[in-house]
């Protein structure tokens, strides 16, 4: 501390001391007698224990800079904005920081001149200005005393002139036109101030550097959200356990990283455990309120309410259009749900910080979860309604001329577009679905072409699952596009596409051969890895023929494709394992199709399956090696996330996969949805455990996956591997248990000849007494 507080007049005298006046210049200035000038400078030197009129000054610096009041919290992920914020102060002198209520520009500006070295900090809260009152709280905290035979402004800009100031001015949003007007009028005044500003919305002056504060980044290892909510959640007295990790994780990512929305979470988290906080903030955000303190930032009803009202009706109307979207939008797609010359009216919502970038690169944007909820609060549900319907005839027409070309487009520009699209279609899906609106059919069919060519996520294959499962889609739905949708769900849920398969073969047309030859090839697909391969011969070969007949490379290439997956199941459930040959016969057939299709993806899914053949039958390590090299190469050059895994399960399988690398692909075939593919990690993580116990973990999690895909064959497989795990960790219970499952599924007679010799009359004695 600098001694006793000071009184008004003290600090009205010790700021023009700061500003280099002499005692008859204070005088003239404040209104009093010299000597009354010289009284106060001697009470100042005995507070601030001040030996010259130079101790004094450096004395006023001291309590400026300690005026600057920041959180005692640590500042979170924000080293990027300062470094930006020092090389654009030095740039120029008009600096506004832009961004949504609640992001924490008033919290960086307050960093930021606490910080500096060379500049004396002057902050000036404008939240309850006026207009007219815009001059005069600048001149309150300089400790001017307005009087009526001068200009208040020229006083301020004599004082800011004295010496380097940063002069901060907070929350101007109010008083924007005033502020931009009064800032123009002090600079030539005070030519070498710096002015930093904190706003919604740029002030618009010409020479103005905007820097936009955005939410903190709430992805990735140590990210800056999770990291201060942590920090909050302690402060609070709820330091957070290990097993409260992925719930702060989740409730960052949830909130967008939005520092207010973070800070009332913690606050929450005083009265709920973690894990309930995080249920109900997925379902809304009422939770996030508190008693205190008082004003904007009590809540976030009351944070946005202040931007609210700064809106005209035309703005009002086209954020909760966009609000009502399911997820990002253009500028196409925000003219699409709203009206003609909307443009100028995202422009101006951009302005404001009410929409944030959706992507990197800019051009598409979003509203943020908690804005989004507070604006569809305000808005009518026929709006909603009306939106939902425009932006699923907009993603159709878009989608339908992207897929046109995708069987033939493997670039890394198509696959960027397929991850902006790909969730807009699944959203535009499930909506048309609810409403039972005739464009769900095209558009089950167009994700589904997009999940299988560009890869799949999770998200996107439970749509397509819940189109697959839905007696009024498939009802309008033609063999063409139930072909499709079993296509995409293979890998997820084999159950379903043979059910896909009945209809497609009971609806088609036999005097309509392409949709005929859609139902036989689907039929094929279904059999290839249903439980009895040898049934997808006969249909593979009718789907060739007729392809062939109509000149159609693409679906001849299909049917090879899964008549090689046949022809390898059968080799292996017959234990013909030098079979195999002619299954990678057929896939090299389908190979060359596929490339005179002009299908690289496929080229390249063909490629992974002759791999995984060859590596796990034993058929030609080397070879596997080497395709499954040119699948990585494949995939990394096209930025194919599903193909790429692919190649790195071969390499796994053959024993080339560095540590963890079995961990990460059952994530990332997690996160893509291929079901299959999680079973095949699976089955290698047990194959590969160090103990029983690890080994038992992984087996029975495989044959938890291969029920979710309707595969009894990986189910069989896992629990095969179960009576072996527990026999070897001693658990005869556990034995006889995975044998009664296995009866089950693959009979009694499959049971007994798996069954541990020296544990088979258990077995039978129990299945004699069941």
């Amino acid at each position: 501390m600098l001694g006793p507080p000071l009184t008004p007049r003290e600090s009205a005298v010790l700021a023009a001391v700061e500003r280099r006046l002499t005692n008859p210049e204070i005088a003239s200035e404040l209104f009093i007698s010299v000597r009354t000038v010289e009284s106060h400078i001697a009470s100042l030197r005995r507070k601030l224990e001040a030996e010259s009129r130079a101790d004094l000054v450096s004395a006023a610096r001291e309590l400026r800079d300690a005026s600057v009041r920041v959180p005692a919290n640590p500042f979170r992920g924000r080293g990027r904005d300062v470094a930006e914020l020092e090389a654009a102060v030095r740039a120029g002198d008009l600096l506004t920081l832009v961004g949504p209520g609640g992001v924490g520009k008033t919290r960086l500006a307050l960093e930021f001149a606490k910080a500096q070295d060379a500049r004396t900090p002057v902050i000036v809260e404008f939240e309850h200005a006026t207009a007219g009152d815009v001059v005069n709280r600048i001149s309150r905290v300089l400790g001017l005393e307005a009087s009526p035979h001068e200009d208040l402004l020229a006083s301020v800009g004599v004082a800011l002139a004295a010496q380097p100031y940063l002069l901060v001015l907070d929350n101007a949003d109010h008083v924007g036109p005033a502020t931009r007007s009064m800032i123009a009028r002090l600079r030539p005044l005070a030519p070498g101030l710096k002015v930093l500003v904190t706003s919604q919305t740029p002030l618009g002056g010409d020479d103005e550097h905007v820097h936009l504060v955005p939410p903190l980044a709430a992805d990735g290892v140590d990210a800056p959200a999770s990291a201060l909510l942590r920090d909050r959640l302690s402060a609070h007295g709820h330091s957070p356990s290990a097993e409260d990790e992925p719930f702060v994780d989740h409730i960052a990512t949830r909130l967008d990283g939005l520092p207010l929305a973070l800070e009332l979470a913690a606050s929450a988290a005083r009265h709920l455990p973690l894990a309930e906080l995080s249920a109900r903030l997925d379902r809304d955000f009422a939770m996030l309120d508190r008693a205190t303190p008082e004003g904007r930032h009590r809540s976030l009803e009351t944070a946005f309410e202040w931007t609210w009202h700064l809106l005209d009706d035309e703005e009002r109307d086209v954020l909760q259009r966009l609000a009502a979207l399911p997820r990002t939008f253009d500028i196409d797609l925000a003219v699409a749900v709203s009206h003609e010359g909307a443009e100028r009216i995202v422009l101006r919502l951009l302005d404001r910080s009410l929409l944030v970038p959706a992507f990197g690169d800019g051009g598409r944007w979003r509203l943020l979860a908690v804005m989004r909820e507070f604006v569809l609060a305000r808005t009518d549900p026929q709006v909603v309604r009306d939106v939902l319907r425009r932006h699923a005839e907009m993603v159709t027409i878009v989608s339908e001329g992207f897929i046109a070309r995708a069987r033939t487009d493997a670039s890394k520009e198509a696959m960027g577009l397929s991850v902006m699209l790909c969730p807009e279609v699944n959203a535009a899906l499930r909506w048309s679905l609810a409403e039972r609106d005739p464009v769900a059919v095209r558009l089950s069919a167009l994700l589904a072409v997009g999940v299988e060519q560009y890869g799949s996520d999770a998200d996107s294959v439970e749509a397509l699952a819940l189109g697959a499962h839905d007696d009024w889609l498939l009802e309008h739905a033609t063999p063409s596009q139930l072909l499709v949708l079993g296509n995409a769900l293979a890998f997820f849920d084999i159950e379903v596409v043979s059910r896909l398969a009945e209809r497609a073969l009971a609806a088609a047309d036999p005097a309509d051969l392409h949709e005929l030859r859609a139902a036989h090839q689907l039929a094929g697909l279904a059999a290839a890895y249903g439980p009895d391969p040898a049934a997808a011969l006969p249909h593979l070969d009718t789907a060739e023929r007729l392809a062939i007949e109509h000149d159609s490379p693409w679906d001849a290439a299909a049917a090879r494709q899964f008549r090689g997956v046949a022809l390898r199941t059968i080799a292996v459930q017959e234990g013909r394992g030098s079979d195999v040959a002619d299954a990678v016969e057929a896939f090299e057939g389908a190979m060359r199709a596929y490339a005179r299709a002009g299908d690289e993806t496929h080229v390249n899914n063909v490629r992974f399956m002759m791999a995984l053949t060859a590596a796990e039958s034993g058929y030609d390590s080397e070879r596997a090696a080497r395709w499954a090299a040119e699948c990585v190469a494949y995939s990394e050059s096209t930025a194919n996330e599903h193909e790429l895994a692919h190649g790195r399960l071969v390499q796994a399988t053959l024993g080339l996969d560095e540590s963890g690398e079995l961990d990460e692909l059952v994530a990332s075939f997690r996160h893509l949805g291929d079901l299959r593919c999680v079973h095949r990690v699976l089955m290698l993580r047990a194959n590969r455990a160090a103990d029983a116990r690890s080994r038992v973990a992984a087996l029975r999690e495989a044959s938890a996956i291969a029920t979710a895909a309707g595969d009894r064959a990986r189910q069989i497989a896992a629990v095969e591997g179960l009576v072996l795990a527990h026999r070897d960790a001693g658990d005869d219970g556990a034995v006889l248990g995975a044998l009664d499952t296995l009866a089950d599924l693959a009979g009694r007679s499959a049971a007994v000849a798996a069954c541990p010799p020296e544990q088979l009359g258990a077995f039978l004695g129990e299945s004699a007494r069941a």
